[in-house]
């Protein structure tokens, strides 16, 4: 099978404005946030931030405001790490659990806690350690996709795992 071949659907389709090296790039990303959410915990994390967290720029729960989350992270750690996260080249500088909690807020951090049924403190580190590769593995070529292109990426990363898992699972 073709390197295209392999491509997830909406990006084997014909689209002239996406390149070759685009579409690996594209690839790579959806293989970056397969490994992100690879840990049961994470994924329980994510959706929680994504459903019981904060209320992000209005954006309703799910794919939108965890775009709503890598957005609004720009505005809240320092220029430089937001960059080392886009970019595709260079390491993801570390985010401290302050940063989070001016990110997200003591409420939501409460909030995830419980749903996750963790502490508010081991909430906050966690996500200090994953949010950073949810930005680089969202943004290929340095640009964070859209929310809807997030939705249709966080499906192929699971399916992707499903596909590794194979028939009898992990």
């Amino acid at each position: 099978m073709s390197r295209i071949g392999s491509l997830p659907g909406h990006l084997r389709k014909a689209n002239p404005l996406m390149t070759e090296r685009e579409r690996r790039v594209a690839m790579v990303d959806i293989a970056k946030l397969s490994t992100v959410l690879d840990d049961p915990e994470v994924q329980q994390l994510l959706y929680g931030l994504t459903h019981v967290g904060p209320r992000m720029s209005l954006a309703p729960p799910g794919p939108a405001r965890l775009h709503a989350m890598v957005l609004h992270l720009a505005d809240t750690t320092r220029p430089e790490q937001y960059r080392s996260w886009l970019s595709d080249s260079a390491p993801n500088m570390p985010m401290t659990v302050e940063q989070v909690r001016l990110t997200i807020g003591d409420t939501a951090i409460a909030d995830l806690a419980q749903f996750t049924s963790g502490s508010p403190a081991t909430v906050a580190w966690q996500l200090a350690s994953v949010l950073p590769e949810v930005v680089d593995a969202v943004s290929p070529g340095g640009q964070v996709v859209d929310s809807a292109r997030l939705a249709r990426e966080i499906a192929d990363a699971i399916a992707f795992d499903d596909r590794l898992a194979g028939a009898f699972g992990r």
